[in-house]
């Protein structure tokens, strides 16, 4: 997998991670609802459970309408009054888009029809969504149409009940699905409630890891195939490839674009969901908003590229070592450079994005100058094993150098001693010349000097210069 790929599938999962967050967001909301299904069954097990199933059934509408709205990425969410802290409010759920409620709704679960009905029928819950066990809706319907017909005192209100009853807890295409009585009376068992919410949080995060994973991979075929398209439709244009092998090329580059977008959002995903389970949703919302599961996903996916083609035998252990190195350190400079995009331009999606491009290129540039790295990159290893050619020329060299110094400074120290020896004698013999008054001594003096640096006097006697003196010839410098 060459660094542009890396790079494409790095930055995928941080524009993916930023447009899905609101799946996790969603997803959280629904842990919170398991955690307060599993509360409620504490809260009320010394209750009778024909009592204490009536907070159950609010309960589990709430959880799975919520599912249901993330499976169908809605904006839409259901949350109980009473986990509000408003429990003697006459409204049991509010359904909301996030910024308005929708839709007001009075919950009443009975371990009969007639009561359900007789309860669902106050006058203070006018024009409130009614909703009853999915078992006896049939009949509080059957119930309020004969009591209506019969004209009895309550006939407006039943009039009203009817025209608001539900089933299940329903706004738009966004549906509960039901609950039975029966379903709500054994959710009041702590170990029935745990296995509920345990289920829900499986089902949900399952949801919010595939359904983020398509979109990824939507975004992922999208960039990496406008990439290819561009660099094979430049190589048709030159005639380098016919259009057939293009078609494939760019086919295949969108198929290794969403599987790689996929598959590293589904598994961050899977990173926030785990330290949710054992962290908490505080702490892995935290974790989320840092993109620290996309760096571990990317690194994840992208190592176990590396290792399959090291399996198939398509790249050597070295080149193994050098990609995941390679991996480690990129994703790690694009988490912390995200980190700090995102502060310095707070602008959602822009802000981690620049950040992350950059630190993916400063990881890169580190890891290619060996500054850091698991272990040798490949341009280190080039470097060392030029550095150990190198090494064993000059260790080779070096006792030749010595050697020819060595005999060198004999030389020179021989030279110099025979000239000082020449020189000593020579002026030795000048200054006896001067004494004695001896001309032709001293002039042998310099002729011996003369011959030390090369150079030949005119005269080697006192007769030529004395002969020389007496002819007509000029003397020349």
């Amino acid at each position: 997998m060459d660094n542009t790929a890396k790079s494409a599938a790095i930055l995928n999962g941080r524009l993916a991670e930023e447009t899905t967050r609101r799946f996790t967001e969603r997803t959280f909301r629904i842990f919170n609802d398991a955690d307060h299904l599993s509360h409620l069954a504490s809260k009320w097990k010394n209750v009778a459970a024909d009592k204490a199933q009536g907070h159950m059934f609010e309960q589990l509408e709430t959880i799975k309408f919520n599912y249901d709205a993330l499976r169908k990425d809605s904006e839409l969410f259901a949350k109980t009054t009473a986990s509000m802290g408003l429990g003697t409010d006459p409204v049991d759920i509010i359904i909301s888009d996030g910024k308005k409620t929708l839709r007001e709704v009075q919950a009443k679960s009975c371990n009969h029809a007639a009561a359900s009905t007789f309860a669902l029928s106050d006058k203070k819950y006018a024009e409130m969504m009614r909703l009853s066990p999915s078992d006896q809706h049939a009949e509080i319907e059957k119930l309020l149409k004969q009591r209506i017909d019969a004209g009895t005192l309550k006939a407006g209100d039943y009039e009203q009940t009817l025209r608001n009853l539900k089933k299940d807890l329903q706004y738009d295409n966004v549906s509960s699905g039901g609950t039975t009585y029966q379903q709500a009376t054994e959710a009041t068992n702590q170990s029935v409630a745990d296995r509920v919410a345990d289920e829900f949080r499986v089902k949900s995060a399952l949801t919010d890891m595939h359904e983020s994973g398509k979109r990824a991979g939507n975004m992922g075929a999208a960039v990496a195939g406008g990439i290819s398209a561009i660099s094979e439709g430049f190589a048709l244009f030159k005639g380098e490839k016919e259009l057939g092998e293009v078609t494939v090329n760019i086919v295949l580059a969108s198929a290794k674009g969403y599987a790689t977008g996929y598959a590293v959002t589904a598994l961050s995903k899977g990173v926030t969901h785990t330290a949710s389970y054992y962290l908490g949703t505080g702490v892995a919302s935290t974790l989320a908003r840092s993109n620290a599961p996309v760096a571990i996903a990317s690194g994840v996916v992208n190592a176990s590229k590396s290792m399959i083609a090291f399996m198939q035998g398509e790249i050597d252990a070295e080149q193994l070592s050098d990609e995941i190195s390679h991996t480690a350190i990129t994703s790690t400079a694009s988490f912390y450079y995200g980190a700090v995009g995102q502060a310095i331009i707070p602008i959602p999606v822009v802000g981690a994005l620049v950040g992350a491009g950059v630190g993916y290129f400063m990881g890169n540039m580190i890891h290619q100058s060996g500054l850091l790295a698991l272990g040798d990159s490949a341009v280190v290893k080039a470097a060392k094993a030029h550095r150990k050619q190198v090494e064993a020329m000059c260790l080779a060299a070096i006792p030749e150098i010595q050697r020819h110094r060595h005999e060198m400074e004999q030389m020179l120290s021989q030279h110099f001693a025979e000239r000082k020896a020449h020189f000593t004698d020579a002026f030795s013999a000048m200054d006896a010349a001067l004494y004695e008054w001896e001309p032709d001594n001293f002039m042998a003096g310099l002729t011996v000097i003369n011959d030390q640096f090369g150079g030949v006097l005119p005269f080697k006697n006192f007769s030529e210069f004395d002969a020389f003196m007496k002819s007509d010839e000029a003397l020349e410098f």
